[in-house]
């Protein structure tokens, strides 16, 4: 038995480390329209320098695929500050039919790739003659009928066979449509009956902005080439001749925005919601902040289209949104669309906590219907901070071997009656006590009214200098929290407040700031806790665009009253709830 589990666990291990060592190797193409008769570039690319030290046959590539040439390269680039390399072979190849190739999974040395598809589309017409022309103007559309702002592919190409001088093109032009070229020309050869021609090739994404007829006009392009008829002398010099050639006027449908189709219009090829905590293992204690990364990723769509998404309101947490930042690419397909946006969670209560689920409603242009991209509801554990944990277990335990001396004296006090005599000593005694007892009272009330009348005199004198009194009666943990606020360092003040407000034991449902703002409120120290809610803005709120000024928080933090017997039975005060 132990035999066999040994080789199921040699085996298992063999099987993950081969899987990681699977689709090392990459291929890919140069371009996604590939014709009969055309040139093109498949990259093979590994990982492992002896990878490619071991070299690579050709018998991968199909029969009817024709290779050109082969070059290694061998390149270190720079990807967002760090050194990768990029290593492997370019193939440069040639389909004379048109067709679907597939090229089985490659192995080389310990790295192997995926099977990968090649397709071939049907030459361009009229290239029956390839001696007709020496220059050929090519233009066609991925779509005859789209609907409103769905990306439609414009492709321009341009075929010579002989050296032209003075080349020019006019730009792109549609009504009520934003155009992005995509990327730059493309280059290669068109190869038939030993005929050559140089291609150019250029695409364009249109995004057209309104229903009904939209227009592509013609796109002309002129050059100079050498005049070599029969008619010319051998003797004389070669004549420079020009040339204009024009594409036509396509007319393309667009239709509206379906009826009962979901906002925000989005027509695409794919939609994909994504969020990640930062770090992966992120854990989550009341009152600390989580970062959360938020995208939203789209095909077939400009950065413009995609939408701001709401996140929904949610009892035991707060959101605070950085601004998104926006970014598209080109490839093959069109445009693809990225909104990258930080998030930061901060949970207000210890337990099971939920983040809401997130629905973006898009229209499938391939199927022609309704879909939602989805963020999945998603549950934290949120644990306890730490000062909360601190008090749960100072609290007070009476020893069981004095419970029932305590309970036996209670029952005694009181079941205790007062006890009368006869005894004219005994009158005598309660009167005098009595008398005595009033006086002291009269006194303490006289005392009282008197030192609250000091108390006002002296607090009208000294308004002026109020502030730096307080300040030098402030302990010294709480003198560097206004120091820092003076100094208008938002991060500091927060850092030191909250460290602070942790040794505070009279503040046992205080434990961050935004529950010390709730606890100002409270209790009626309002100027306090507007200061507070501005800070959090300053730190959090991407809305937020003055410098944050701490003066007035330091100016008001010595005014600071702790009321040690404010009602706490209502729990925790709400963290984070909406403002306005």
């Amino acid at each position: 038995m132990n035999r066999i589990l040994s080789s199921l666990l040699i085996l298992l291990s063999l099987l993950v480390f081969a899987g990681t060592a699977f689709a090392k190797i990459t291929l890919t193409l140069d371009r996604s329209e590939i014709r009969a008769h055309e040139t093109f570039f498949l990259r093979v690319q590994v990982e492992d320098p002896a990878t490619l030290n071991a070299g690579i046959n050709l018998d991968f590539l199909p029969n009817d695929i024709q290779v050109r040439a082969r070059q290694e390269f061998n390149n270190s680039i720079i990807i967002n500050g760090q050194y990768r390399s990029q290593m492997g072979w370019d193939f440069e190849l040639l389909a004379e039919n048109a067709g679907t190739f597939t090229i089985p999974a490659l192995s080389i040395g310990a790295e192997r790739s995926k099977p990968f598809t090649i397709r071939i589309l049907p030459e361009e017409s009229g290239f029956d003659n390839p001696d007709s022309a020496k220059i050929k103007l090519r233009a066609n559309l991925s779509d005859e009928e789209v609907y409103v702002q769905q990306q439609l592919i414009f492709t321009v190409r341009i075929y010579r066979s002989v050296v032209t001088r003075n080349q020019n093109i006019t730009p792109i032009r549609v009504t009520n449509a934003l155009v992005e070229q995509l990327g730059d020309n493309k280059t290669f050869n068109f190869i038939k009956n030993d005929k050559s021609f140089r291609v150019i090739e250029q695409r364009y994404a249109i995004f057209p902005q309104q229903s009904g007829d939209m227009v592509i006009e013609p796109i002309t392009y002129s050059a100079t080439i050498l005049d070599d008829s029969n008619n010319s002398s051998p003797w004389q010099r070669s004549q420079l001749k020009p040339i204009s050639l024009s594409t036509q006027k396509y007319t393309v449908k667009v239709k509206p925005k379906p009826e009962g189709a979901a906002e925000p219009w989005l027509p695409a090829s794919s939609l994909e919601l994504t969020a990640e905590w930062q770090p992966n293992n992120q854990t989550f204690t009341v009152g600390e902040p989580a970062q959360l990364d938020f995208i939203i990723k789209g095909s077939g769509l400009l950065k413009t289209q995609l939408p701001t998404v709401t996140f929904p309101m949610q009892d035991g947490i707060t959101i605070y949104r950085d601004t998104p930042q926006y970014h598209q690419r080109f490839n093959r397909f069109g445009v693809n669309s990225y909104h990258l946006e930080k998030v930061v969670v901060i949970p207000s209560k210890a337990g099971e906590v939920s983040l809401p689920e997130i629905k973006i409603p898009w229209w499938n242009v391939e199927t022609d219907q309704q879909e939602f991209a989805t963020l999945e509801a998603k549950t934290i554990q949120v644990a306890r901070s730490q000062k909360q944990v601190t008090q749960n277990t100072q609290q007070a335990v009476v020893p069981e071997q004095q419970k029932p001396a305590i309970e036996q004296a209670k029952k005694q006090e009181d079941k205790q009656q007062p006890v009368t005599t006869d005894s004219s000593e005994g009158h005598d005694y309660w009167k005098y006590a009595s008398i005595i007892l009033a006086v002291i009272w009269l006194m303490t009330l006289l005392l009282w009214f008197i030192k609250r009348n000091r108390k006002a005199v002296a607090n009208d004198l000294s308004s002026q200098n109020s502030h730096t009194r307080a300040i030098d009666e402030t302990p010294s943990h709480l003198k560097s929290i206004i120091k820092s606020a003076a100094a208008n360092n938002a991060k500091s003040t927060e850092k030191r407040l909250n460290n602070w407000l942790k040794s505070q034991a009279n503040l046992s449902h205080v434990t961050n700031i935004v529950q010390l703002e709730k606890y100002c409120r409270q209790t009626e120290q309002d100027p306090l806790a507007n200061e507070l809610q501005d800070l959090q803005q300053a730190l959090y709120s991407a809305d937020y665009q003055k410098p944050w000024n701490g003066q007035d928080l330091a100016r008001l933090l010595p005014t600071l009253e702790l009321d040690k017997n404010i009602d706490k039975s209502q729990g925790l005060p709400g963290l984070y709830e909406s403002r306005d």
